[in-house]
């Protein structure tokens, strides 16, 4: 081969050699993952939040190495603005990976299914074992929530939303702010007991006395005929006026729903304690299925002033005490 020859591609070679290393350099600095070692990791966009200041933030919370090689990524990418919520990204993903999963708001979504008869701690525990928000975090909220929508203002507690935190299944963005959730299952609850508005206002009552109700009636009874039965009875001891005598109100104090009830438990000088306070609790002691709530709504014909729950779940109920007495002695 002729010197020149040579010479010409040796150049040829050595800019190319560099080009490669200039593009690969590049891509290093603007493109690459962060970190090869880096696992999947959540990150949260606040609403509201531009595109620039989601970049900085993944930046300088080392899910890129550049914000300029993310921010050409997001315009490539068709990301002008990014939906808020959650994330499930890592440093370990380049930053077109990152800026597709934001821009087509594929959000961590976390799907919580909310048992009837759930109380707000309890709803606020598994929000937490979810990864959506911090128990504490969501407890707060709902005791400082601004309750402006109707249906909360016959409430006597303004503190608390427990009875109106609709159980159910909700799909929720990991991250989504607490006072969110909460307007989530408010609406819920809403939508779901508009069909009964009608029987509401028949009542006599008012939707938080109705709730109340409800509340108890989904601790102390299973199926759906002692639903109605159980409703009737709590009417009838409230018209007489008696105490409740709902076991069910001392736990909601305690927090003990397995073991026993103590003399100490019964003697609580909380207006909570239907053992030895007439009237209704001041809230909800859960929040209770629809199937409660239309039990209270339209109970089923009874005399009866006493019930009792035997070793096999079966209800029996009396009219009188010598009658539910000779209960106790013969199921329990």
């Amino acid at each position: 081969m002729a010197p020149l020859k040579q010479n010409k591609v040796i150049l040829t070679t050595v800019i190319l050699g560099g080009l490669a290393v200039v593009l690969l350099g590049t891509y290093f600095w603007l493109f690459a993952p962060a970190n090869y070692r880096g696992k999947e990791y959540l990150f949260t966009v606040p609403s509201g939040q531009s595109v620039a200041q989601i970049i900085e933030g993944l930046h300088s919370q080392g899910f890129v190495r550049s914000m300029f090689g993310t921010r050409l990524a997001f315009v490539i990418s068709g990301g002008q603005i990014v939906q808020a919520g959650t994330y499930n990204i890592s440093p370990r993903m380049d930053v077109w990976q990152i800026a597709q999963i934001m821009t087509s708001g594929d959000t961590a979504v976390a799907g919580v299914t909310i048992p009837e008869g759930y109380t707000v701690a309890q709803i606020a525990a598994t929000l937490d074992q979810k990864g959506v928000i911090g128990q504490a975090v969501f407890i707060q909220a709902v005791s400082s929530y601004p309750a402006n929508e109707d249906f909360l203002k016959s409430r006597t507690k303004t503190d608390s939303l427990e009875g109106y935190l609709f159980p159910d299944t909700y799909q929720i963005n990991k991250g989504t702010p607490a006072n969110d959730i909460i307007s989530l299952m408010l609406n819920n609850f809403q939508r779901r007991l508009a069909p009964l508005q009608t029987q509401i206002d028949k009542s006599g009552r008012s939707l938080n006395e109705i709730i109340i109700l409800a509340s108890l009636v989904e601790d102390e009874a299973r199926t759906e005929t002692n639903r109605k039965l159980v409703a009737q009875v709590l009417l009838n001891r409230l018209a007489k006026p008696m105490r409740l005598d709902v076991d069910a109100t001392v736990r909601y104090i305690t927090g003990n729903w397995t073991e026993p009830i103590t003399k100490a438990d019964l003697a609580s000088n909380s207006p909570y304690n239907t053992r030895k306070f007439t009237g209704l609790p001041p809230t909800a002691i859960c929040n209770p299925s629809l199937m409660s709530i239309k039990a209270v709504l339209l109970p089923s014909p009874t005399d009866a002033l006493y019930y009792l729950t035997d070793k096999d779940g079966v209800m029996h109920y009396a009219k009188t005490l010598a009658e539910h007495n000779q209960n106790k002695a013969k199921y329990l």
